[in-house]
């Protein structure tokens, strides 16, 4: 999914180091503040949430935020009820 937005096979691969990946600042920002909204009970600092808004507007926070939280849910959801992925076309009928 990441692709078909432009995402490149090395920014996939880094995106666990991201820090020192091939991303620009802005998307720095972002991944810090979704990992920070998945994390530590949401607690968002002043400052990280100043550097988020450097990059972007407020609709475009509310939608990271939106993102991260929804990611945050079913990743819970899943591991609570040890839900295995499924492979594209899997359990469709045809």
């Amino acid at each position: 999914m990441a692709k078909r937005t432009g995402v490149t096979d090395e920014q996939i691969a880094r995106l666990l180091d991201f820090e020192d990946g091939p991303f620009e600042d802005g998307e720095k920002a972002a991944l810090r503040y979704s990992l920070q909204v998945t994390r530590d009970a949401n607690q968002v600092s002043d400052e990280l949430f100043r550097d988020l808004a450097r990059h972007f507007d407020e609709g475009q926070i509310v939608e990271i935020t939106c993102v991260a939280g929804l990611f945050a849910y079913l990743n819970r959801f899943n591991e609570a009820l040890h839900t295995e992925p499924t492979r594209p076309g899997e359990g469709v009928d045809t």
